[in-house]
């Protein structure tokens, strides 16, 4: 196995990185990405830049010591400030003076949280072995102290050359350890392994920059609804006979991992137009929070007619995490619940919406009015599946 058959994963995944980082900045990114140095620390310490930011991330079933993330000093004070909102002048001053408080901490903390997810997204998508990251410890990186890399490893590396809105550029590496590289290459689908002539080694030895269409979104919308992902869990053959669950859930819903700021998870609601929000750990189901929940812990002046007040202490509240305010202890419904269990289960809970789960992994939410619009359709006699109507049809047109 050659470090540059995750080609088909670094591909999509830097590429929705670029998207990230345009819309933290809300201006133009031009994002080149290549094949680093590999071996132990000693061959890898060109992408080790002094006083970076660092962040480790926990790999399911390997060693902790598998994979970081590393960003050069600028580029994220440069980022941290844009999330937090802050005014320009506050920006070139920070990055003038090199300052990190904090805030700046945090919201690195929380653009580091948003990478892991997209490195998430990519790799359920691409790699046929179930795999989850989370995010760990946070770091400066130390030129004089690279302890946090085991010495005996073998590592593989990738790096991206940023440049964003104005004359600021910034670097940004991603460390594989040997270990975790060939097991993502392993079980990479069949079908993306196939890439045009010349891909690898396009990686290897020539930075390949990313070129998309044009996006036509309106720029006002937030920058920060697209940390985190869209969930579409994989379709599931219905049972032609008789209820089955998914006649009543949605399968398209807004999901936060652990550890999303308020803030993000807020901007991904009114993407959905819903006031839930799902709280996972990679597919596993943790909790559901109302749009209620989320806004106690957000300060009143984040928004008009308040916004001329807003301190530096209210823009903090943005980076509380999600998983603060669950106060709420729900039980989700098995997949194969029946219609008379699935009643039960909303009529002892109380609450509007009701996650489906299988296995305590997330599938679907059962709505208030999914639920009412189908026990509707049985008490008028209406067929509640779109798969028993398009039964009925197939039948009246063979008659």
């Amino acid at each position: 196995m050659q470090a540059d058959r995750l080609g088909p994963v670094l591909r999509p995944l830097f590429k929705n990185i670029k998207e990230l980082f345009k819309e933290l900045v809300q201006g133009d990114v031009v994002l080149g990405f290549r094949k680093g140095p590999a071996g132990k620390v000693e061959d890898i310490k060109s992408v080790l830049w002094n006083k970076a930011f660092g962040c480790k991330v926990g790999v399911d079933n390997l060693s902790e010591d598998s994979l970081f993330l590393i960003m050069e000093k600028s580029g994220g004070i440069f980022l941290s400030a844009k999330l937090l909102l802050l005014p320009q002048s506050n920006i070139d001053s920070l990055m003038k003076k090199g300052e990190v408080n904090e805030s700046i901490l945090d919201a690195q903390k929380e653009i580091f949280n948003m990478l892991v997810g997209k490195l998430n997204d990519v790799l359920r998508e691409k790699v046929q072995k179930d795999m989850h990251l989370v995010m760990n410890e946070n770091f400066i990186v130390d030129e004089n102290d690279l302890s946090f890399l085991p010495a005996e490893k073998e590592f593989v590396t990738y790096t991206a050359n940023v440049k964003v809105v104005g004359p600021v550029t910034f670097s940004m590496s991603m460390i594989f350890s040997k270990e975790l590289a060939d097991l993502i290459a392993k079980h990479i689908n069949p079908d993306e392994e196939e890439e045009p002539a010349g891909a690898d080694n396009k990686v290897q030895n020539e930075t390949e920059e990313l070129h998309e269409e044009k996006d036509s979104s309106d720029a006002s919308e937030s920058v920060l609804k697209a940390s985190i992902k869209p969930f579409r869990p994989p379709s599931v053959r219905k049972d032609p006979s008789g209820f089955h669950i998914e006649y009543i859930m949605e399968e398209d819903f807004p999901v936060a991992q652990l550890g999303t700021s308020l803030w993000n998870a807020v901007n991904n609601m009114q993407k959905y137009g819903v006031d839930f929000i799902v709280l996972v750990d990679g597919l596993k189901f943790i909790g559901l929070l109302s749009m209620a929940d989320i806004r106690k812990g957000l300060s009143p002046f984040l928004e008009e007619p308040f916004r001329e007040y807003c301190r530096e202490q209210d823009l903090a509240t943005k980076n509380f995490q999600v998983e603060w305010f669950l106060e709420r202890d729900i039980t989700p419904v098995p997949y194969d619940a029946s219609l008379e269990e699935v009643l039960d289960y909303y009529l002892k809970q109380g609450y509007p919406y009701l996650p489906v789960c299988k296995n305590r992994r997330i599938v679907g939410i059962i709505t208030h009015t999914k639920l009412i619009n189908y026990l509707a359709g049985l008490l008028y006699g209406e067929t509640a599946s779109e798969e028993e109507s398009a039964r009925q049809v197939v039948t009246n047109a063979s008659s």
